[in-house]
């Protein structure tokens, strides 16, 4: 009996630092907002890697991940109740979302127990930037949720090297101050001095990068919320109440000089039609933006533009859960998991709309997720970048802030200025440099105004996307240790079978 007790008081010393760095962690995002929490969150988790097993690590990324996925995946569990009505089919993602996405973080644990073994804890917070790449970008499962570096958002000035290197870069930086602290803690001043060095000119660069000017073109773009419930309201009244909304915001777009009247997505149901048949009236002198669905089979989520000649460009990233159901071919019981809308198609590429003598790059809502879509928006030439969405499913879950602030990220990797329209909010318009000008009061029909400068172009690091594919390849790393190793015993210590068998 004592043996038992020993066995399991010593199993709660070694899950203590999982448990307190989850803790911290989570309260670092919203709803909490502790933000700088997130530069000492993982310490604990960190440090206690440094003595362990490659099984023992395992183990440890895994209790940490599944922990960490039971509350950031809280969202799609609540997304897909309020979809389908079915506590039973609700709780199929929000337990297969967090023992499959608990892995990534079994691997990143291996990897930094394998960087403190070989004595390069350097590669830790590369490996953990790397396992955000890959679980961002996975086939089927592409998820960039909850990232190291996502609570910074309230600070942009902190936030400047994802011009550098995407949000990614910024992770690492995140987690290298975890390393820098835990090393001090560990092995004293003299094993983290050099780590605290190049962690503060990173910061150094990221304020100065801050304090440089925005230039442009001083345009008026209106970010219109509506003030309608676009996914729970009476189907019945939506029409009505969006003729009666809209009219209001292109009323006041006008009477503001606006050069662009944004809306959210999920405004239309076009079908086959075009010219598509919104439920507002549309006017050639006042450009509109905004998102809906189109076509019956397959059937898109598309931003549609009007200036007098209607233009439309297809969503590439979807919503997983929401707008597909993944691994559907591949686990024969999620043929019965049936979304509303059924499963849509993704767009073969991203495309910019030209509107109101402006190229915007239009973003669906998950899509402002996604570094590569507004890096391919720059690219396309945009000048603007038109975040439509529709938050209203996710109210009463932390979903809404996050995506909020995917907005602000964005902005900075590419940039560009950001102008984000919500049915019920966030509206808000966000400067290349991640400050917010303007925000919306929620559940209320607003007309923002957002008064930009709007450049001739992108203003973009043309290296940006080097850090992601880095940031991935670094994975191998360990892999190609451990086989070294392994090839190295095995010519040391042969196995019994082969000893005194003639070679070649």
């Amino acid at each position: 009996m004592g043996d038992l007790k020993a066995g399991r008081w010593g199993s709660l010393v070694k899950a203590w630092p999982i448990a307190a760095s989850a803790l911290l962690y989570q309260l670092a995002y919203p709803p909490f907002h502790l933000s700088l929490l997130i530069f000492v969150a993982l310490v604990p988790w960190i440090a206690s890697l440094r003595n362990a097993t490659g099984w023992g690590a395992f183990r440890s990324g895994y209790l940490f991940g599944i922990l960490y996925w039971l509350v950031q995946f809280h969202w799609v569990q609540v997304l897909t109740y309020r979809w389908t009505g079915n506590l039973g089919l609700s709780l199929v993602p929000y337990v297969l979302g967090p023992l499959l996405g608990a892995l990534y973080f079994a691997f990143f644990a291996w990897a930094a127990a394998w960087a403190w073994r070989v004595r390069a804890p350097w590669l830790i917070p590369a490996f953990w930037a790397g396992v955000e790449v890959v679980r961002s970008y996975v086939p089927e499962l592409a998820y960039p949720w909850g990232l190291a570096a996502l609570p910074l958002s309230e600070a942009p000035m902190l936030i400047q090297l994802a011009w550098l290197g995407t949000i990614y870069l910024v992770s690492a930086w995140v987690v290298a101050g975890n390393l820098t602290l835990a090393l001090f803690l560990t092995e004293g001043w003299r094993a983290a001095r050099g780590y605290a060095l190049v962690f503060f000119l990173l910061g150094a660069f990221s304020v100065a990068r801050y304090g440089t000017p925005v230039f442009g073109e001083r345009t008026t773009v209106v970010a219109g919320q509506p003030g309608v419930d676009l996914a729970f309201g009476d189907p019945a009244k939506k029409p009505e109440q969006l003729r009666g909304s809209v009219a209001r915001l292109n009323e006041d777009a006008r009477s503001l000089g606006a050069a662009l009247l944004i809306l959210p997505e999920g405004v239309i149901v076009a079908g086959d039609r075009w010219p598509p048949e919104p439920p507002f009236a549309v006017h050639p002198d006042m450009p509109i933006l905004f998102g809906g669905s189109r076509g019956t089979g397959p059937v898109y989520q598309s931003a549609f533009a009007f200036d007098g000649s209607w233009r439309f460009a297809d969503k590439m990233r979807l919503v997983v859960f929401g707008e597909y159901v993944p691994l559907r071919g591949v686990l024969p019981f999620l043929e019965s998991f049936r979304l509303p809308s059924g499963d849509l198609t993704p767009a073969d590429r991203v495309s910019a709309i030209d509107v109101g003598g402006l190229r915007v790059g239009p973003l669906l809502c998950f899509e402002t997720l996604f570094y590569d879509v507004t890096q391919a928006q720059a690219k396309n030439g945009a000048r603007l970048l038109a975040s439509m969405c529709i938050d209203d499913w996710y109210f009463g879950t932390s979903a809404p802030e996050q995506l909020k602030a995917s907005a602000v990220w964005r902005a900075v990797e590419a940039g560009l200025p950001l102008v984000r329209s919500g049915s019920l909010g966030y509206s808000l318009a966000v400067d290349p440099r991640g400050r917010v000008l303007a925000e919306a009061p929620l559940n209320r029909t607003v007309a923002l105004e957002a008064r930009i400068a709007i450049p001739d172009r992108a203003d973009r690091f043309p290296l940006i996307e080097v850090f992601p594919w880095a940031f991935g390849l670094c994975l191998l790393i360990p892999v190609a240790g451990l086989d070294r190793v392994r090839r190295i015993r095995l010519r040391r210590f042969p196995p019994e079978s082969s000893v005194g068998e003639p070679s070649d």
